[in-house]
Protein backbone atom coordinates (compact mmCIF):
# COMPACT_ATOMS: atom_id res chain seq x y z
CA UNK A 1 0.00 0.00 0.00
CA UNK A 2 2.81 2.39 0.88
CA UNK A 3 4.52 1.63 -2.46
CA UNK A 4 1.36 2.63 -4.30
CA UNK A 5 1.13 5.85 -2.33
CA UNK A 6 4.75 6.72 -3.13
CA UNK A 7 4.14 5.97 -6.79
CA UNK A 8 1.05 8.19 -6.81
CA UNK A 9 3.00 11.06 -5.29
CA UNK A 10 5.76 10.60 -7.89
CA UNK A 11 3.31 10.65 -10.80
CA UNK A 12 1.53 13.73 -9.48
CA UNK A 13 4.86 15.50 -8.95
CA UNK A 14 5.97 14.64 -12.48
CA UNK A 15 2.69 15.89 -13.94
CA UNK A 16 2.86 19.18 -12.02
CA UNK A 17 6.48 19.77 -12.97
CA UNK A 18 6.12 19.18 -16.70
CA UNK A 19 2.89 21.14 -16.88
CA UNK A 20 4.55 24.06 -15.09
CA UNK A 21 7.52 23.90 -17.47
CA UNK A 22 5.20 23.97 -20.48
CA UNK A 23 3.38 26.99 -19.04
CA UNK A 24 6.69 28.84 -18.60
CA UNK A 25 7.68 28.07 -22.19
CA UNK A 26 4.29 29.25 -23.49
CA UNK A 27 4.44 32.40 -21.35
CA UNK A 28 7.80 33.42 -22.85
CA UNK A 29 6.47 32.84 -26.35
CA UNK A 30 3.55 35.16 -25.58
CA UNK A 31 5.91 37.71 -24.00
CA UNK A 32 8.12 37.74 -27.09
CA UNK A 33 5.08 38.25 -29.31
CA UNK A 34 3.90 41.05 -27.04
CA UNK A 35 7.26 42.82 -27.20
CA UNK A 36 7.22 42.50 -30.99
CA UNK A 37 3.73 44.02 -31.27
CA UNK A 38 4.75 46.80 -28.90
CA UNK A 39 7.70 47.72 -31.11
CA UNK A 40 10.27 46.94 -28.43
CA UNK A 41 14.01 46.77 -29.12
CA UNK A 42 15.53 43.84 -31.04
CA UNK A 43 17.11 42.64 -27.80
CA UNK A 44 13.77 42.60 -25.97
CA UNK A 45 11.97 40.83 -28.83
CA UNK A 46 14.51 38.06 -29.50
CA UNK A 47 15.58 36.98 -26.02
CA UNK A 48 12.17 35.99 -24.61
CA UNK A 49 12.08 33.44 -27.44
CA UNK A 50 15.72 32.31 -27.32
CA UNK A 51 16.68 32.46 -23.64
CA UNK A 52 13.14 32.36 -22.25
CA UNK A 53 11.21 29.75 -24.27
CA UNK A 54 13.94 27.79 -26.07
CA UNK A 55 16.54 27.61 -23.31
CA UNK A 56 13.91 26.66 -20.73
CA UNK A 57 12.75 23.89 -23.06
CA UNK A 58 16.35 22.73 -23.55
CA UNK A 59 17.04 22.60 -19.81
CA UNK A 60 13.87 20.64 -19.05
CA UNK A 61 13.74 18.22 -21.96
CA UNK A 62 17.45 17.57 -22.50
CA UNK A 63 17.48 16.55 -18.83
CA UNK A 64 14.40 14.37 -19.37
CA UNK A 65 15.85 12.68 -22.47
CA UNK A 66 19.24 12.20 -20.80
CA UNK A 67 17.56 10.48 -17.85
CA UNK A 68 15.69 8.22 -20.24
CA UNK A 69 18.68 7.42 -22.46
CA UNK A 70 21.11 6.79 -19.60
CA UNK A 71 18.48 4.93 -17.53
CA UNK A 72 19.27 7.06 -14.49
CA UNK A 73 15.86 8.50 -13.51
CA UNK A 74 15.75 11.41 -11.10
CA UNK A 75 14.39 10.99 -7.59
CA UNK A 76 13.25 14.63 -7.65
CA UNK A 77 12.63 17.40 -10.17
CA UNK A 78 13.98 20.00 -7.74
CA UNK A 79 17.52 20.28 -9.22
CA UNK A 80 16.32 21.00 -12.77
CA UNK A 81 13.56 23.22 -11.36
CA UNK A 82 16.27 25.19 -9.56
CA UNK A 83 18.18 25.65 -12.82
CA UNK A 84 15.01 26.74 -14.61
CA UNK A 85 14.16 29.22 -11.83
CA UNK A 86 17.65 30.77 -12.01
CA UNK A 87 17.31 31.04 -15.77
CA UNK A 88 14.03 32.94 -15.44
CA UNK A 89 15.72 35.43 -13.14
CA UNK A 90 18.59 35.75 -15.59
CA UNK A 91 16.29 36.50 -18.53
CA UNK A 92 14.39 39.12 -16.52
CA UNK A 93 17.67 40.81 -15.54
CA UNK A 94 18.86 40.82 -19.14
CA UNK A 95 15.58 42.34 -20.29
CA UNK A 96 15.76 44.99 -17.60
CA UNK A 97 19.35 45.69 -18.57
CA UNK A 98 18.41 45.68 -22.29
CA UNK A 99 22.04 44.95 -23.07
CA UNK A 100 23.63 46.79 -25.95
CA UNK A 101 26.81 48.78 -26.40
CA UNK A 102 27.71 49.51 -22.79
CA UNK A 103 26.13 46.85 -20.59
CA UNK A 104 24.32 47.69 -17.39
CA UNK A 105 24.83 46.00 -14.02
CA UNK A 106 21.58 43.98 -14.33
CA UNK A 107 22.73 42.65 -17.70
CA UNK A 108 26.08 41.64 -16.17
CA UNK A 109 24.32 39.79 -13.36
CA UNK A 110 21.90 38.15 -15.79
CA UNK A 111 24.77 36.93 -17.97
CA UNK A 112 26.57 35.57 -14.90
CA UNK A 113 23.44 33.68 -13.85
CA UNK A 114 23.12 32.12 -17.31
CA UNK A 115 26.69 30.86 -16.97
CA UNK A 116 25.93 29.40 -13.52
CA UNK A 117 22.86 27.63 -14.92
CA UNK A 118 24.80 26.20 -17.87
CA UNK A 119 27.64 25.02 -15.65
CA UNK A 120 25.19 23.31 -13.28
CA UNK A 121 23.33 21.79 -16.24
CA UNK A 122 26.52 20.48 -17.83
CA UNK A 123 27.72 18.88 -14.57
CA UNK A 124 24.33 17.21 -14.08
CA UNK A 125 24.31 15.74 -17.59
CA UNK A 126 27.93 14.62 -17.36
CA UNK A 127 27.24 12.90 -14.04
CA UNK A 128 24.39 10.91 -15.57
CA UNK A 129 26.44 10.03 -18.63
CA UNK A 130 29.24 8.64 -16.44
CA UNK A 131 26.78 6.54 -14.41
CA UNK A 132 24.92 5.26 -17.45
CA UNK A 133 24.39 1.55 -17.97
CA UNK A 134 22.62 2.09 -21.28
CA UNK A 135 23.79 1.11 -24.73
CA UNK A 136 24.50 2.88 -27.99
CA UNK A 137 21.74 5.53 -27.77
CA UNK A 138 23.83 7.34 -25.15
CA UNK A 139 26.00 8.69 -27.98
CA UNK A 140 23.45 11.49 -28.40
CA UNK A 141 23.91 12.87 -24.85
CA UNK A 142 27.29 14.56 -25.67
CA UNK A 143 25.36 16.77 -28.12
CA UNK A 144 23.70 18.41 -25.10
CA UNK A 145 27.04 18.97 -23.38
CA UNK A 146 28.67 20.55 -26.44
CA UNK A 147 25.52 22.63 -27.01
CA UNK A 148 25.78 24.03 -23.47
CA UNK A 149 29.45 24.86 -24.09
CA UNK A 150 28.48 26.85 -27.19
CA UNK A 151 25.97 28.88 -25.19
CA UNK A 152 28.71 29.66 -22.66
CA UNK A 153 30.80 30.91 -25.60
CA UNK A 154 27.83 32.91 -26.92
CA UNK A 155 27.31 34.62 -23.55
CA UNK A 156 31.00 35.48 -23.39
CA UNK A 157 30.90 37.01 -26.87
CA UNK A 158 27.83 39.10 -26.01
CA UNK A 159 29.45 40.31 -22.79
CA UNK A 160 32.63 41.27 -24.67
CA UNK A 161 30.54 43.17 -27.23
CA UNK A 162 28.68 45.03 -24.50
CA UNK A 163 31.96 45.94 -22.82
CA UNK A 164 33.49 47.21 -26.06
CA UNK A 165 36.19 44.51 -26.18
CA UNK A 166 36.48 44.34 -29.95
CA UNK A 167 34.22 44.96 -32.93
CA UNK A 168 30.64 45.12 -31.67
CA UNK A 169 29.17 43.95 -34.98
CA UNK A 170 31.62 41.08 -35.32
CA UNK A 171 31.13 39.90 -31.74
CA UNK A 172 27.31 40.00 -32.00
CA UNK A 173 27.40 38.18 -35.36
CA UNK A 174 29.57 35.48 -33.77
CA UNK A 175 27.31 35.42 -30.68
CA UNK A 176 24.20 34.78 -32.78
CA UNK A 177 25.80 31.86 -34.68
CA UNK A 178 27.16 30.26 -31.51
CA UNK A 179 23.67 30.47 -30.00
CA UNK A 180 21.66 29.28 -32.99
CA UNK A 181 23.94 26.78 -34.78
CA UNK A 182 25.75 25.75 -31.61
CA UNK A 183 23.39 25.66 -28.66
CA UNK A 184 19.93 25.21 -30.16
CA UNK A 185 20.72 23.27 -33.35
CA UNK A 186 23.04 20.79 -31.63
CA UNK A 187 20.36 20.15 -29.01
CA UNK A 188 17.84 19.46 -31.77
CA UNK A 189 20.24 17.17 -33.65
CA UNK A 190 20.96 15.14 -30.54
CA UNK A 191 17.25 14.75 -29.86
CA UNK A 192 15.71 13.95 -33.25
CA UNK A 193 17.84 10.82 -33.75
CA UNK A 194 15.67 8.95 -31.27
CA UNK A 195 12.65 11.26 -31.00
CA UNK A 196 11.52 11.48 -34.64
CA UNK A 197 11.46 7.68 -35.06
CA UNK A 198 9.48 7.48 -31.80
CA UNK A 199 6.95 10.03 -33.07
CA UNK A 200 6.45 8.16 -36.35
CA UNK A 201 6.65 4.56 -35.15
CA UNK A 202 9.88 3.86 -37.07
CA UNK A 203 13.08 2.23 -35.89
CA UNK A 204 16.02 4.37 -34.77
CA UNK A 205 18.49 4.63 -37.63
CA UNK A 206 21.62 2.58 -36.93
CA UNK A 207 23.43 4.69 -39.54
CA UNK A 208 22.62 7.97 -37.80
CA UNK A 209 23.57 6.51 -34.44
CA UNK A 210 26.92 5.30 -35.80
CA UNK A 211 27.66 8.74 -37.27
CA UNK A 212 26.89 10.70 -34.09
CA UNK A 213 30.37 11.17 -32.69
CA UNK A 214 31.95 11.99 -36.05
CA UNK A 215 29.17 14.44 -36.95
CA UNK A 216 29.42 16.15 -33.56
CA UNK A 217 33.20 16.62 -33.88
CA UNK A 218 32.90 17.96 -37.44
CA UNK A 219 30.03 20.29 -36.52
CA UNK A 220 31.79 21.67 -33.44
CA UNK A 221 35.09 22.21 -35.28
CA UNK A 222 33.38 23.91 -38.22
CA UNK A 223 31.34 26.19 -35.99
CA UNK A 224 34.28 27.19 -33.81
CA UNK A 225 36.15 28.15 -36.98
CA UNK A 226 33.10 30.02 -38.34
CA UNK A 227 32.66 31.94 -35.09
CA UNK A 228 36.35 32.84 -35.03
CA UNK A 229 36.29 33.92 -38.66
CA UNK A 230 33.27 36.18 -38.09
CA UNK A 231 35.42 38.16 -35.68
CA UNK A 232 37.93 38.81 -38.49
CA UNK A 233 36.35 38.60 -41.94
CA UNK A 234 32.70 37.58 -42.28
CA UNK A 235 32.59 36.28 -45.90
CA UNK A 236 35.21 33.61 -45.12
CA UNK A 237 32.94 32.25 -42.36
CA UNK A 238 30.70 30.77 -45.05
CA UNK A 239 32.91 27.76 -45.75
CA UNK A 240 33.22 26.47 -42.15
CA UNK A 241 29.51 27.14 -41.68
CA UNK A 242 28.81 24.91 -44.69
CA UNK A 243 30.90 22.25 -42.95
CA UNK A 244 28.41 22.33 -40.07
CA UNK A 245 25.59 21.92 -42.61
CA UNK A 246 27.33 18.83 -44.01
CA UNK A 247 27.67 17.41 -40.49
CA UNK A 248 23.95 17.96 -39.87
CA UNK A 249 22.99 16.31 -43.16
CA UNK A 250 25.06 13.26 -42.12
CA UNK A 251 22.55 12.73 -39.33
CA UNK A 252 19.32 14.18 -40.72
CA UNK A 253 19.38 12.24 -44.00
CA UNK A 254 19.33 8.71 -42.49
CA UNK A 255 16.81 9.76 -39.83
CA UNK A 256 14.37 11.14 -42.43
CA UNK A 257 15.01 8.22 -44.80
CA UNK A 258 14.09 5.85 -41.97
CA UNK A 259 10.82 7.55 -41.06
CA UNK A 260 9.41 8.55 -44.47
CA UNK A 261 8.37 5.15 -45.90
CA UNK A 262 4.90 4.08 -44.77
CA UNK A 263 4.64 6.61 -41.94
CA UNK A 264 1.22 7.68 -40.64
CA UNK A 265 2.01 11.31 -39.93
CA UNK A 266 0.49 13.10 -36.96
CA UNK A 267 0.94 16.79 -36.19
CA UNK A 268 3.87 16.26 -33.80
CA UNK A 269 5.84 14.18 -36.29
CA UNK A 270 5.08 16.56 -39.15
CA UNK A 271 6.21 19.53 -37.09
CA UNK A 272 9.47 17.95 -35.94
CA UNK A 273 10.32 16.79 -39.48
CA UNK A 274 9.47 20.19 -41.00
CA UNK A 275 11.35 22.10 -38.29
CA UNK A 276 14.41 19.93 -38.86
CA UNK A 277 14.37 20.55 -42.62
CA UNK A 278 13.91 24.28 -41.97
CA UNK A 279 17.00 24.36 -39.76
CA UNK A 280 19.18 22.65 -42.39
CA UNK A 281 17.86 24.99 -45.09
CA UNK A 282 18.35 28.11 -42.99
CA UNK A 283 21.88 27.16 -41.96
CA UNK A 284 22.68 26.75 -45.66
CA UNK A 285 21.06 30.11 -46.44
CA UNK A 286 23.06 31.80 -43.70
CA UNK A 287 26.28 30.49 -45.23
CA UNK A 288 25.23 31.62 -48.73
CA UNK A 289 24.39 35.12 -47.48
CA UNK A 290 27.79 35.38 -45.80
CA UNK A 291 29.53 34.19 -48.98
CA UNK A 292 27.68 36.84 -51.00
CA UNK A 293 28.97 39.56 -48.69
CA UNK A 294 25.68 40.34 -46.91
CA UNK A 295 26.31 42.02 -43.58
CA UNK A 296 26.36 39.14 -41.04
CA UNK A 297 24.05 40.88 -38.58
CA UNK A 298 21.61 41.89 -41.30
CA UNK A 299 21.68 38.36 -42.74
CA UNK A 300 20.70 36.73 -39.48
CA UNK A 301 17.96 39.35 -38.95
CA UNK A 302 16.42 38.35 -42.29
CA UNK A 303 16.36 34.72 -41.18
CA UNK A 304 15.19 35.19 -37.59
CA UNK A 305 11.38 35.03 -38.15
CA UNK A 306 11.63 31.75 -40.08
CA UNK A 307 14.40 30.49 -37.82
CA UNK A 308 12.48 31.08 -34.60
CA UNK A 309 8.96 30.39 -35.87
CA UNK A 310 9.15 27.70 -38.56
CA UNK A 311 12.34 26.18 -37.19
CA UNK A 312 12.88 26.20 -33.45
CA UNK A 313 9.44 27.04 -32.01
CA UNK A 314 7.71 24.65 -34.42
CA UNK A 315 10.05 21.95 -33.11
CA UNK A 316 9.43 22.79 -29.45
CA UNK A 317 5.64 23.00 -29.70
CA UNK A 318 5.48 19.82 -31.81
CA UNK A 319 7.53 17.89 -29.25
CA UNK A 320 5.21 19.15 -26.51
CA UNK A 321 2.14 18.00 -28.46
CA UNK A 322 3.49 14.45 -28.29
CA UNK A 323 5.35 14.48 -24.99
CA UNK A 324 3.28 16.45 -22.49
CA UNK A 325 0.25 14.10 -22.44
CA UNK A 326 2.62 11.23 -21.59
CA UNK A 327 4.39 13.17 -18.85
CA UNK A 328 1.13 14.36 -17.33
CA UNK A 329 -0.04 10.73 -17.27
CA UNK A 330 -3.46 9.39 -16.33
CA UNK A 331 -3.31 6.02 -18.08
CA UNK A 332 -2.93 4.97 -21.73
CA UNK A 333 -6.54 5.81 -22.61
CA UNK A 334 -6.30 9.36 -21.29
CA UNK A 335 -2.93 9.91 -22.97
CA UNK A 336 -4.30 8.81 -26.35
CA UNK A 337 -7.40 10.98 -25.90
CA UNK A 338 -5.27 14.00 -24.97
CA UNK A 339 -3.08 13.51 -28.03
CA UNK A 340 -6.12 13.25 -30.29
CA UNK A 341 -7.56 16.47 -28.85
CA UNK A 342 -4.23 18.26 -29.36
CA UNK A 343 -4.14 16.90 -32.92
CA UNK A 344 -7.51 18.42 -33.93
CA UNK A 345 -6.80 21.03 -36.59
CA UNK A 346 -3.12 20.13 -36.47
CA UNK A 347 -2.52 20.00 -40.25
CA UNK A 348 -4.05 23.48 -40.64
CA UNK A 349 -1.82 24.89 -37.90
CA UNK A 350 1.18 23.14 -39.45
CA UNK A 351 0.35 24.71 -42.82
CA UNK A 352 0.06 28.20 -41.27
CA UNK A 353 3.47 27.88 -39.62
CA UNK A 354 5.29 26.66 -42.70
CA UNK A 355 3.56 28.98 -45.14
CA UNK A 356 4.33 31.85 -42.77
CA UNK A 357 7.98 30.81 -42.68
CA UNK A 358 8.19 30.86 -46.47
CA UNK A 359 6.52 34.28 -46.64
CA UNK A 360 8.98 35.82 -44.16
CA UNK A 361 11.77 34.93 -46.59
CA UNK A 362 10.23 35.65 -50.01
CA UNK A 363 8.07 38.63 -49.01
CA UNK A 364 9.37 40.05 -45.71
CA UNK A 365 6.64 41.88 -43.85
CA UNK A 366 3.87 41.34 -41.32
CA UNK A 367 1.89 38.70 -43.29
CA UNK A 368 4.35 35.87 -42.72
CA UNK A 369 4.86 36.74 -39.06
CA UNK A 370 1.08 36.83 -38.51
CA UNK A 371 0.71 33.35 -40.02
CA UNK A 372 3.58 32.04 -37.90
CA UNK A 373 2.05 33.54 -34.76
CA UNK A 374 -1.40 32.11 -35.51
CA UNK A 375 -0.05 28.61 -36.14
CA UNK A 376 2.18 28.55 -33.07
CA UNK A 377 -0.47 30.04 -30.78
CA UNK A 378 -2.88 27.46 -32.16
CA UNK A 379 -0.47 24.71 -31.10
CA UNK A 380 -0.16 26.22 -27.63
CA UNK A 381 -3.93 26.60 -27.17
CA UNK A 382 -4.65 23.08 -28.48
CA UNK A 383 -2.09 21.66 -26.09
CA UNK A 384 -3.41 23.69 -23.15
CA UNK A 385 -6.98 22.53 -23.81
CA UNK A 386 -5.97 18.87 -24.17
CA UNK A 387 -3.94 18.83 -20.96
CA UNK A 388 -6.60 20.77 -19.02
CA UNK A 389 -9.25 18.24 -19.99
CA UNK A 390 -6.85 15.44 -19.13
CA UNK A 391 -6.47 16.87 -15.61
CA UNK A 392 -10.23 17.30 -15.21
CA UNK A 393 -10.86 13.68 -16.06
CA UNK A 394 -8.10 12.53 -13.71
CA UNK A 395 -7.84 15.18 -10.96
CA UNK A 396 -5.52 13.04 -8.83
Amino acid sequence: MSTLALSDVSLRSRARWHTTAAVVIGAWMLAGLGFFLAGASWWAVVHPFTLGALTTAVLVYSTHFTEALTRTPAASHLPVAGRVALLQGAVLLLLVGDAGPGWSAPADLGAALVLVVLGWHGVALWSRLRRSLAGSVVVTVPFYLVAAAFLVLAVGLAWAAGRGLGSYDGLIAAHSRATVWGFTWLTVLGTIISLLPTLTGARISATARARCTRALVVHAAGLVLAVGTLLIDAPFAALPLLVTVAAAVMLVQPVLAGVLPGTRWRTAGLGVAAGTVWMVALATTDAVLLARGVDPREGIRLLVPALLGAGLLQLVTSVLLHLLPILVGGGPGKVIAARERADHGGPARWALINLGGVLTLVAPGPAGIILLALGLLGHVLALALAVTLQYRKDPS
